[in-house]
């Protein structure tokens, strides 16, 4: 579990065709995840965001 307070990033590991993804428990602030989870989005999708506002 400590492991998954030190990563600083999302890990999604790869599966096989057919596999089903199973959950995994997640500590911490969830309001400072789905934040910090925002700010990732924008970061890198912010061109693609502000070519889908025009539309």
């Amino acid at each position: 579990m400590s492991a998954l307070l030190k990563q600083g990033r999302l890990i999604i590991p790869a599966r096989k065709e057919g596999e089903q993804v199973k959950a995994r428990p997640c500590l911490g602030d969830k309001q400072a995840q789905f934040e910090k989870a925002g700010k990732m989005s924008l970061e890198r999708y912010e061109n693609a965001y502000r070519e889908l506002a025009k539309v």
